[in-house]
């Protein structure tokens, strides 16, 4: 009898583990596009211009696997911004540490 209720106890317990990485999953790729945009214009903002410079002359002067590597390297960047702001995201709400309401 208790065996059957700690199985149920754990697969509920993951049951709800899954759905929350799936809701994070969901969220990330909701906003994958949008930091994509965003992580440019703000490493364009505060990037000095004299590395500005080298990476446009990089890009002119590298070969396609170069400039593959490069557009590779820019989308796990962003990827990973989103990840880590969807994740703080989540820590800093409700529903991770839920606020005591005072009656």
């Amino acid at each position: 009898m208790k065996v059957g209720v700690i199985r149920n106890k754990h697969a509920e317990d993951f049951r709800k583990i899954y759905l929350l990485f799936i809701r994070l999953t969901s969220n990330v790729l909701k906003l994958f596009p949008f930091a994509m945009v965003m992580c440019s214009v703000v490493w364009f903002y505060f990037c000095p211009e004299h590395i500005l410079s080298d990476i446009v002359n990089d890009w002119h002067d590298a070969d396609t696997l170069e400039k593959i590597r490069i557009v590779r390297l820019y989308l796990k960047t962003s990827f990973i911004l989103t990840v880590v702001g969807v994740v703080i995201s989540y820590l800093s709400s409700d529903k991770f540490m839920p606020v005591k309401r005072r009656k």
